[in-house]
């Protein structure tokens, strides 16, 4: 008997290579759309600018747009479903299609809009071309005008860019809807389910629910699948994420299992058939639905580890169609309905969190964090609140926080690193929160010669902690006049006081890498 894992991987060596013979010809499935009746895509000054090319109404209540993105560099489509139950503002749902399907799936095969009949969410169903829902450098072609197309410079497709910048400000300024956390939910099927999870993850601050129906939410254990969704958007095998032995962090930071302590106060629900068909059908034993079972069995324990609550819907039938996916939208749907206001939203009044990405600067709470280091690694910014925070990690960082402290009174930071300890003195700008600039650990060096004697470079310092206290300052009562002039109103890390008692207090030791940091 043929092993299950063999069938699958034969399979997906056979659609892997199907697809890069049509990537030869220059049709990238994921990226070709019918667009053709816009003309040319904008060149120039209408390039830089995301716009709407067209737009229609389809019925009562579903809306087509076709907009250029900047993001992308064309032009893709999205369609939005108004609320079932009109009002004042409504709430957002944005549901995902999964890879070989795109914006218009969901209405024509999933009947989003009959089951949001009675939903009080604006639906919006964006186009995600091959549904990688990440980044993705791919090699550029181009039409010549005469029925072929040739090889152009790199492209980068920026889909998170488009999904979550672009496309959201263009919903917020043309429909009536609300703009808070918790009243803005993600979805989606395959691929899309990936997308929701992962979108939900970097931005825990976006959306308060998320659901997944029979997606691969373990990227590492499914590297077939995704390289099926690099070349059929254009690219190469491993151009998402790198090799996922060498590249490992990378891969990490685009999985929704590795960064499940950000979802930790999301409404989660996921679901997956067992690929055993439904008695009343005649489909074969589906073993891509039993693949994406065990991601969300593993996503299960995941979340288990960490305590965190979450629904897990494992079905004893069920295979990867539209007929399954129906039935996950139509019971999660009823499941948010059921419970408004289930999820609050605990960073409102600055509650202390963690977040784990893999993103070089990122935004989350109200904190913004930029980091300069050598190689990708996976972040953990932890124990955040107005008493201070934790990183992991090497290299440089700049941490402006959220407005939380009183504006113009002065605070004292201490920064503790495997290089140094150091303290000095801040002033809250006019908004209430301080820049904090430091070193982690030591930056990590490019080996001479690469291999596995030099290999833990790779890693060097990934897990080293800094850690950060925010402290009122205390004055210890020496007058300023005493001190020697006044403290200057504006005091950074990489500018400390020019009072000499006060500058023998607080500069970092000689010597000190931080002494003369420069960003």
């Amino acid at each position: 008997m043929i092993p299950a894992a063999l069938k699958l991987s034969v399979g997906a060596r056979a659609v892997r290579a199907l697809t890069v013979l049509r990537r030869r010809t220059g049709a990238f499935p994921g990226r070709d759309q019918s667009t053709a009746f816009l003309g040319p895509e904008p060149t120039g000054e209408a390039a830089r600018h995301f716009h709407v090319r067209d737009k229609r109404k389809l019925t009562s209540r579903l809306r087509e747009f076709f907009v250029f993105s900047p993001a992308l560099g064309r032009t893709v489509g999205v369609r939005v479903l108004l609320p079932g139950r009109p009002s004042e503002s409504a709430p957002v749902l944005w549901l995902l299609h999964g890879s070989g399907d795109d914006f218009r799936s969901w209405t024509d095969f999933g009947d989003a809009e009959a089951l949001t009949a009675d939903s009080p969410h604006l639906v919006v169903m964006p186009d995600a071309g091959a549904a990688s829902y990440s980044r993705h450098a791919v090699h550029g072609t181009r039409d010549t005008g005469r029925g072929t197309r040739v090889d152009s410079d790199d492209e980068v497709l920026d889909w998170p860019a488009f999904h979550l910048e672009e496309l959201s400000s263009f919903i917020a300024d043309t429909f009536s809807v609300r703009p808070d956390r918790i009243d803005s939910a993600i979805a989606g099927l395959s691929m899309g389910g990936y997308g929701a999870m992962k979108y939900a993850a970097l931005h825990p601050d976006r959306f308060a629910a998320a659901a997944a129906f029979s997606s691969p939410l373990d990227p590492a254990s499914a590297v077939p699948l995704f390289d099926i969704i690099a070349l059929r958007q254009g690219g190469a095998a491993r151009s998402l994420f790198g090799d996922p032995k060498h590249d490992r962090a990378e891969w990490d930071a685009n999985s929704p299992v590795a960064l499940a302590t950000n979802l930790r106060h999301t409404d989660l629900w996921f679901s997956a058939g067992s690929g055993t068909p439904d008695p009343d059908t005649e489909d074969a034993v589906d073993l891509l639905e039993t693949e994406v079972a065990a991601h969300g069995a593993r996503f299960h324990s995941a979340l288990e580890r960490l305590g965190i609550p979450h629904v897990w819907c494992p079905r004893p039938t069920g295979v990867h169609n539209w007929a399954l996916w129906r039935r996950e939208l139509a019971e999660w749907l009823a499941h948010i309905d059921a419970s408004p206001d289930a999820v609050d939203d605990p960073y409102a009044d600055g509650a202390s969190f963690d977040h784990v990405t893999g993103e070089p600067a990122f935004s989350v709470h109200g904190w913004t964090v930029s980091l300069s280091r050598r190689r990708a690694q996976l972040t953990q910014f932890r124990d955040v609140s107005g008493q201070g925070f934790t990183l992991t990690g090497s290299g440089t960082f700049r941490v402006r926080t959220a407005d939380v402290f009183h504006p113009g009174e002065k605070y004292r930071v201490t920064v503790s690193s495997p290089l140094t300890d150091t303290s000095y003195t801040l002033r809250a700008d006019a908004d209430g929160r301080l820049e904090i600039t430091g070193r982690m650990a030591g930056a990590m060096h490019d080996p001479i010669i690469p291999g596995r004697r030099t290999r833990h470079f790779r890693e060097f310092g990934a897990d080293a902690v800094t850690r950060v206290a925010i402290a009122a300052h205390v004055s210890d009562g020496t007058s300023t006049a005493q001190m020697g002039g006044a403290m200057q109103e504006n005091t950074t890390a990489a500018e400390v006081p020019t009072s000499p008692v006060v500058r023998e207090q607080n500069r970092a030791p000689a010597g000190s890498p931080l002494e003369n940091l420069k960003f």
